[in-house]
């Protein structure tokens, strides 16, 4: 693979290859740090066909004044590989966020958010949810009256929430944290989308304490910070807990990969909390 790999970059860079270390970092795609300077992204077959590559290179494009993700060097849109500058003395936290990440995390979110930048195409959550669905057995569904539930409060929620571009895979392998900030890569899910999406993903993704929660979200908000907005975020996490509970089933199911089956596991177990947590909810 390797040598192939060499092949694909000194094609397209016309630069040559010294070395070559593939990176843990990324579940879906293969990456390789280049020459200790570059990052390439390799696009397997059989990745979630919901993704835009054209709407990726377009997002890459509007964010880079920002300053708030990786380099984009080449994007080739119809194989999905990506050539990005590699992003030195960065690191990702250990076992969870602490105050000062989440500080980062909530500044570069508010500078995306509040860009005003639009790339013409929205997220389509719940198309989305049903497509990554159809992959899951009947005895691997969630409780119905529960999904349903969510999807109602969720939709409910959307009504008076700002629509933005989001991230909308803020998990900890997209978060590379400096001494002054953090870098959020792999735009591959980005789109307009509720502004909420991107707090509850990155709730929900990162696994925060309900007092990590509250510290982050009150550094987003601001002043504008409330007990309210803070029970939306809960709320719609369940959600994403259930999105990506199946999204994990999908991958699961085309990769056999373990690594799925473990997403799949802890997004069940947040999901069986929050049942547990909702004992009214029958």
């Amino acid at each position: 693979m390797r040598h192939g790999i060499k092949l694909i970059f000194e094609h397209m860079t016309q630069k040559d290859v010294r070395s070559i270390v593939p990176l843990d970092a990324g579940i879906t795609n293969d990456n390789y740090l280049i020459n200790n300077a570059f990052v390439l992204r390799y696009v397997p077959k059989d990745v979630d066909p919901t993704i835009d590559r054209k709407l990726e290179k377009l997002v890459y494009d509007k964010i880079e004044p920002l300053g708030i993700s990786e380099k984009l060097y080449i994007f080739d849109e119809k194989t999905g590989i990506k050539i990005t500058r590699f992003v030195h003395s960065s690191r990702f936290y250990k076992v969870t966020p602490t105050n000062e990440q989440l500080i980062y995390v909530s500044k570069a979110l508010k500078k995306l958010h509040t860009s005003s930048i639009d790339v013409g195409k929205g997220y389509d959550l719940y198309k989305k949810l049903n497509f990554y669905k159809k992959f899951a057995d009947k005895s691997e569904y969630l409780d119905q009256k529960f999904e349903k539930m969510v999807i109602k409060e969720a939709k409910i929620i959307e009504e008076n929430e700002p629509i933005v571009l989001c991230h909308n895979d803020l998990v900890i392998g997209n978060l590379l944290f400096k001494y002054n900030g953090v870098t959020i890569i792999d735009w591959e899910y980005a789109s307009m989308n509720y502004e909420i999406f991107d707090l509850a993903s990155f709730v929900s993704e990162n696994n925060l304490s309900e007092e990590s929660t509250t510290f982050f979200l009150k550094k987003y908000y601001g002043y504008k910070y409330s007990n309210l907005k803070k029970k939306k975020v809960e709320s719609y996490s369940r959600l994403l807990d259930i999105l990506f509970y199946y999204r994990a089933i999908y991958y699961y199911k085309k990769r056999e990969n373990r690594i799925y089956f473990n997403i799949a596991v802890d997004k069940l177990n947040r999901i069986k909390n929050s049942i547990m947590s909702l004992k009214n909810f029958y």
